[in-house]
């Protein structure tokens, strides 16, 4: 093992540049905004949970991905006897530290309870293309709202909030956990293969029809149920549903349902990218009724940047009121920028509002004398306190994202030199000016 790989960040990790760092720190700004906008109130809670908090409450294949905890000293000593050597995990996701957040403060929080949080989480999987071991996630949760109003004010939020970050064409695919598996029963798939052929379905957009399709088939069922299935594939894929193909038990129930969801959605926002998706499968046992993933239409992004849904009874699960009702959607924000840096590397440059004062051999009071000023004026300020020459100076400052640097001033004058590096062009300016420059620098 190299030197630059043993002591590199771990293994589906990453260290951020501070360019890198200033545009995710916008982007979060400008999603937290968003949120407020929708009255979402944000929370945190700690890295790590109880092991007894994260497991076997329906996180599905995550589970079995978490980072878990040795215990520490003496109960690490007794563990070695029982087998049972973790007490503790790092989250894999946001909902489940959410409801046990709610079981624990929900006598002290509004109901219904409109919340944002924005953090890490981990997982131990095998890093790729947008898949990291350490991500954040995006996430909005409605606690004690019964109604699927509040799904409709989500799917609002999110379609704005993708809008506004301009990740080009998406969708975002609504239907409800229970409708797939009620369609597959009621064309006479098996009960114990419903689950394999769902399965299959949900790899549609990373996969071939026909290698999906393949795998259908190999799980074994008679002609006629085949050709059931084949005929509602093509028509589902192709969005030629209507309303006489969910006549199948609570079918026809669970999609009038989500098409109003649908419908109202866009009464209130026509051109919401919000779409009705019968094959729409989520992984997480925990959902209970209506169900979001979000996608981008672009074959070079073949993976989902969000999804959610409904899941009522997880709070109860984790000591929480009973019947305590809960939705949420939540966004994957390293796939977001990572669609953000491909599909458009200038927009991936954020430029930082901190200005730069040159050193051209002036006294260090006065540097920061002036340095001290414009602060007091709420700009923020880099001085170089080191007599280099001033190319290696600006160069440095534009490595760190830095547009406006103070290249020439005399103490006590109300006006400076500024030069703006991106065009080399220099500015006779005040603080006032300068100020200016900056604010409009930040709405970028």
């Amino acid at each position: 093992m190299s030197d630059k790989t043993k002591f590199g960040p771990a293994k589906g990790m990453r260290d951020w540049l501070p360019k890198e760092t200033l545009l995710r720190q916008k982007l979060i700004r400008l999603i937290e905004h968003h949120y407020q906008l929708y009255g979402f109130q944000p929370i945190d809670t700690p890295a790590l949970e109880n092991i007894e908090v994260l497991q076997g409450k329906g996180g599905g294949e995550n589970e079995k991905l978490m980072f878990k905890i040795l215990k520490r000293g003496e109960d690490l000593e007794k563990a070695k006897e029982s087998g049972d050597f973790s007490d503790m995990g790092l989250r894999f996701d946001l909902t489940v530290p959410l409801a046990r957040y709610y079981a624990n403060h929900s006598n002290d929080l509004p109901k219904p309870f409109r919340c944002s949080h924005i953090g890490p989480v981990w997982r131990a999987d095998r890093p790729q293309k947008g898949r990291y071991r350490e991500f954040y996630q995006c996430d909005i949760d409605i606690i004690g709202g019964a109604s699927d109003a509040y799904e409709v004010e989500l799917l609002l939020a999110t379609d704005r909030v993708l809008k506004e970050l301009n990740v080009g064409k998406f969708k975002i695919r609504i239907s409800d956990k229970r409708l797939l598996s009620d369609l597959l029963i009621g064309m006479g798939v098996e009960g114990t293969k419903v689950a394999g052929v769902a399965l299959a379905l949900d790899k549609l957009d990373k996969q071939p029809v026909d290698q999906v399709w393949k795998e259908i088939e190999l799980l074994g069922h008679s002609l006629e149920v085949l050709n059931k299935v084949d005929g509602f594939l093509k028509n589902a894929l192709n969005r030629q549903l209507d309303q006489a193909h969910f006549k199948i038990g609570e079918a026809e129930k669970l999609w009038l349902k989500i098409d109003s969801i649908r419908q109202r959605v866009h009464a209130v926002n026509p051109d919401a990218n919000v779409v009705f998706d019968p094959l729409l499968v989520r992984g997480f046992d925990y959902y209970t009724g209506p169900v979001f993933e979000i996608n981008v239409e672009d074959k070079d992004f073949t993976f989902s940047i969000g999804g959610g849904g409904r899941y009522d009874g997880l709070i109860e699960k984790l000591g929480g009121p009973k019947n305590t009702p809960a939705v949420g959607i939540s966004l994957g924000f390293e796939r977001i920028l990572l669609i953000l840096a491909e599909k458009n590397k200038a927009a991936a440059q954020a430029l930082s509002s901190t200005v730069y004062v040159a050193n051209n051999g002036q006294l260090e009071r006065d540097i920061l004398a002036l340095a001290e000023s414009l602060r007091s004026h709420g700009i923020q300020v880099e001085a170089c306190l080191e007599n280099k020459k001033i190319g290696q100076q600006l160069e440095s400052a534009q490595k760190n994202g830095i547009e406006f640097a103070v290249t020439k001033f005399t103490p006590g004058s109300k006006t400076f030199t500024v030069r703006k590096l991106s065009t080399r062009q220099d500015l006779e300016m005040t603080v006032v000016d300068l100020l200016k420059a900056v604010k409009e620098l930040e709405k970028t």
